[in-house]
């Protein structure tokens, strides 16, 4: 229980701080974001109840959560490593983006779940019967789309900052 005291003041920080500061820092949106999916990866474990899509909506929360914080603290590092800073508006956004995916997929996998849609099948083997299963499915295939720009995006970023310490 000791983490709970730990998470509440990291939350109280980051309400905190200057917006000004806040709103262009990409270390910011990526630690919000992080906590979100980590977060809701936790409250799905909860839900989860035989072996069915709510079981990988869970880890690809409580994962990709954890993936978030390391991207920020790639942000944070480069510049310490002698490398350019990753302070455009598309750094700013890349962890909005990659998070908001995930969200996406993973709110589309509980939904699917919640029907009964079983894991570790595909294709014709889903067995996807009405409108509501197949929406939630086609939610989470977006949803893994806008993260796949996401993750592109901090390739992106991370590159011409390693290209801005060269110089």
């Amino acid at each position: 229980m000791a983490i709970v005291p730990v998470a509440l003041a990291v939350l109280l920080g980051l309400f905190r701080a200057d917006r000004a500061v806040r709103s262009l820092e990409p270390c910011h949106t990526a630690l919000l974001s992080s906590l979100l999916l980590f977060g809701a990866g936790g409250i799905i474990g909860f839900m989860i109840q035989g072996s069915d899509v709510r079981v990988p909506a869970h880890y690809h929360g409580s994962i990709v959560g954890i993936t978030l914080a390391l991207m920020g603290l790639t942000y944070a590092l480069l510049p310490r490593l002698g490398f350019g800073a990753p302070l455009s508006r598309m750094a700013a956004w890349q962890p909005i983006v990659y998070g908001t995916g995930q969200l996406m997929h993973i709110t589309g996998l509980v939904w699917s779940g919640g029907y009964g849609v079983q894991r570790k099948v595909a294709g014709a083997e889903q067995v996807l019967r009405s409108g509501s299963e197949v929406a939630g499915m086609a939610l989470m295939g977006a949803g893994g789309l806008v993260a796949v720009i996401g993750g592109l995006i901090f390739a992106v970023v991370v590159l011409r900052a390693l290209r801005a310490g060269q110089a």
